[in-house]
């Protein structure tokens, strides 16, 4: 519910609208929407308000609107609290439950079915079955109940029918009075409350579109850190200096949605920082030794988050997550990329090549500067 200016964190909004951060966040950089609030350097939170706005941007997307487009419609579009005969007589024909409306008592007829019912019945004769059906609910042991309903003893009742679409077994719906005008016939609506297949088969959907949606998600993290690494490539053949690393580091915090990057030196078993590209770490420096999970992560190459600790060292600010990103070349530590991120993002196998390919690009232009540093020396002392 949606109290005032009730926010949430970046990933309940995604749960509720089953759109990814990522995308939430594209979304905001090339069109303005969802804007998200922000206090300091702290993480993302999402107006609850925005949900069905974002919600009907998917839906849109996913019925071929262009994005900019379902975002104009969306953006400025208020909830009216009131819901129009036509949406609701929309919302009874495409509910995911059996919908019917019986009339009677004698003799018993079936003279509504929702889209559900409808193709329940479909598969076992039509309108031939759904005549059958009613014929057979009075002698059902819910039969009692429709007449109690019809006699207006009863404003509601749970009624126990043979399955809709004509399979063995019996399924239960919650039939009630429906509201006529005066001297019309009475009317009982009938929905569905045990629809086994149905559920098993929006399971099994719901099972696959995750799947995809994951694979969509996966599909777009590896274009946009492809995309990353070429950048830097092309940066660092242009020039490997000091600018070169700033404007890859900037890259970086562009292509993979990240906070603030900075570049740790190491030297001497210390990892020291000077500044962040965006300001969220200032000057600072750690004996790697005293932290034994950096410790690792440069002697393993192999990226990782940093622990709470280690990361209040280096000044990450509270509500910040740091990833290291060790610079390894032949096999000596070189520094440390830090990313800084709002949230925890897992660090799987793909992703682990993509960021060896990042600190492979930073760690020879290191080499480089410091053989470059070297010769001069050599040749100032001849």
């Amino acid at each position: 519910m949606d109290r005032g200016g009730q926010t949430v964190s970046a990933t309940t909004f995604a749960q509720l609208t089953g759109v990814s951060r990522e995308r939430l966040r594209t979304w905001e950089r090339r069109h303005g929407f969802p804007s998200p609030a922000r206090v300091g350097s702290g993480p993302r939170r999402y107006r609850l308000r925005d949900v069905p706005r974002v919600v009907a941007v998917r839906r849109a997307s996913e019925d071929g609107v262009p994005i900019a487009e379902a975002v104009t419609r969306a953006a400025f579009d208020e909830p009216t609290g009131e819901v129009s005969a036509e949406a609701f007589a929309a919302m009874v024909e495409h509910a995911p439950l059996p919908v019917a409306a019986v009339a009677g008592p004698e003799p018993l007829s079936i003279v509504y079915v929702n889209d559900a019912l409808a193709r329940l019945a479909s598969t076992a004769g039509g309108d031939a079955e759904l005549a059958r059906m009613a014929q057979r609910l009075a002698n059902a042991p819910g039969g009692p109940h429709l007449q109690a309903l019809f006699a207006g003893e009863h404003s509601d009742a749970i009624c126990e029918h043979p399955r809709w679409d004509g399979h063995g077994g019996d399924v239960r719906s919650i039939a009630f009075r429906l509201p006529v005008r005066a001297g019309e016939p009475p009317l009982v609506a009938m929905i569905g409350i045990e629809v086994d297949r149905e559920r098993e088969l929006a399971g099994e959907l719901a099972v696959l579109r995750s799947e995809v949606e994951h694979l969509r998600e996966r599909d777009a993290r590896h274009v946009r850190w492809m995309e990353a690494v070429a950048r830097l490539a092309a940066e660092f053949q242009a020039d490997a200096g000091a600018a070169a690393r700033d404007s890859a580091l900037d890259t970086l915090v562009r292509q993979l949605n990240a906070t603030d990057a900075a570049l740790a030196t190491y030297l001497s078993g210390q990892l020291a920082v000077a500044s962040s590209r965006r300001g969220s770490l200032g000057p600072a420096m750690i004996t790697v030794a005293a932290h034994p999970a950096i410790a690792r992560t440069l002697r393993d190459a192999h990226g990782a988050w940093l622990e709470p600790a280690a990361a209040l060292a280096l000044g990450v600010p509270a509500g910040l997550h740091a990833c290291g990103v060790p610079v390894v070349v032949a096999g000596e530590p070189l520094g440390l990329v830090l990313l800084l991120f709002d949230e925890l993002e897992e660090i799987d196998p793909d992703v682990e090549r993509l960021l060896t390919a990042v600190s492979a690009a930073v760690g020879f232009a290191l080499l480089r500067d410091r053989l470059a540093d070297e010769l001069r020396e050599v040749a100032g002392q001849g």
